[in-house]
């Protein structure tokens, strides 16, 4: 016999019914399964191997607050099958993660009013959800395949490379879900832009931005008080092509030079933190002067790097929301980056925005800055106030706001 899901007659956010139904991943949904479960709307949470930091498994990635422990839908297996396909160096690893992730998904169904689901794991569940009557969203936290392709494609080609899609197959499967769900909540409007160019109808877009989880600790320090005048440059992030690096050390050499040679003895430096993937490997063994690179360090030391450097540049090629530059921006830098980076930075008033792929742009940007110290502490001084603003109303509540509005829609 089919199981019908109804809405209740008069549905109200103070509801205690449980009513959400969530597929995804650990990062920024870990945030939104706390506020739920904290207001009594979490029914299922789908996802990777969870844990509060006790038992036989706890691997640090999949850490969460104590009262999602209980909330069910954590499964293991795809962990575990992930992981050796990572090992065996298997092709579309991420196939033996995602795939049995959303097959474990669809062969539960809750009593819930929505379907709230990230991209790759939540199409199979959809289906089964939209016959029960519940709502679907497909949560778009990076740019679709499409969209991606056009942004590195010609440049991965001009470092002798072919960009390509870990797996086509879930490449098509996000763009489906996009499509195939009541709404998309998308954290930007870099991301936005990619999905009105993939065909997915305006109207059904959400702009539901998310904040760091770190920017909150960020704010709580102050900048330490700095006794040289020596300006600090930083880049935070995974080290690749894509991450718009060679941009970045190409203007690195010009700026190094013209300031080592200025008549009023400035003294500049740049600092990379980061794992640097397979495409960048060469590049940070051959770094030009002035430059270091400290690879990937824990969270704590990011903190201290952020909150002693003067500009920070993310010239990214390609990405959803970059939790990099927010940050950079509640740790009080003045922000350089690009619109593809979809950070929240307004150009001009808590960042300078500048064209991808463009080591001038990057040149002219940061002169700017240096050349200009009040310019540099008055767009710092507004990108922490942003950060400080967005917190406010937090990620969660803003995400159920966007649930009553599609309620209030669907009837």
């Amino acid at each position: 016999m089919q199981r019908t899901v109804r809405p209740p007659a008069t549905p109200s956010k103070n509801t205690k019914i449980p009513d959400i139904w969530m597929i995804g991943r650990i990062d920024q949904f870990a945030t939104l399964a706390a506020h739920l479960a904290q207001n009594t709307r979490l029914a299922r949470w789908d996802s990777f191997w969870r844990h509060d930091g006790t038992g036989l498994i706890c691997p640090p990635a999949r850490k969460v607050a104590l009262e999602l422990t209980t909330i069910p839908g954590r499964h293991l297996l795809p962990d575990m099958l992930g992981k050796a396909a990572r090992k065996l160096h298997l092709p579309a690893h991420t196939l033996y993660s995602d795939i049995p992730l959303s097959l474990l998904a669809a062969s539960h169904l809750p009593s819930a009013r929505i379907l709230h689901g990230q991209g790759n794991y939540s199409l199979p569940a959809m289906r089964r959800a939209k016959k029960h009557g519940m709502i679907t969203i497909s949560d778009v936290t990076g740019q679709l395949a499409p969209i991606r392709h056009d942004q590195l494609a010609t440049t991965y080609q001009a470092h002798g490379r072919t960009y390509r899609e870990i797996s086509n197959f879930l490449a098509r499967r996000r763009t489906a879900e996009a499509h195939f769900a009541d709404a998309v909540f998308a954290p930007s409007d870099t991301v936005i832009d990619g999905l009105i160019k993939c065909g997915v109808a305006s109207n059904k877009i959400f702009h539901i931005p998310f904040i760091a989880p770190q920017c909150q600790t960020l704010l709580q320090f102050p900048r330490p008080k700095r006794t040289d005048t020596d300006i600090r440059l930083l880049y935070v992030g995974n080290i690749s092509i894509a991450k718009g690096i060679p941009a970045l050390l190409d203007a690195w050499r010009s700026l190094h030079a013209s300031f080592q040679s200025d008549d009023k003895g400035q003294k500049i430096s740049l600092t990379i933190i980061g794992r640097a993937q397979p495409c960048a490997k060469g590049m940070v063994k051959n770094l030009p002067a002035g430059c270091r690179w400290l690879g990937p360090l824990p969270q704590s030391e990011v903190a201290k790097h952020l909150l002693s450097a003067d500009i920070f540049a993310f010239p990214s090629l390609s990405e959803g929301s970059s939790l990099a530059t927010m940050e950079a921006m509640a740790a009080g830098c003045a922000v350089i980056t690009t619109h593809d980076a979809g950070s929240p930075v307004i150009d001009h008033t808590s960042g300078l925005i500048i064209a991808p792929r463009d080591p001038v742009a990057l040149i002219t940007a940061v002169t700017t800055l240096i050349n200009n110290p009040t310019l540099r502490q008055t767009i710092a001084d507004a990108a922490r106030k942003q950060i400080k603003n967005a917190l406010m109303p937090g990620y969660g509540n803003r995400v159920e706001l966007a649930y009553e509005q599609l309620l209030s829609r669907h009837g």
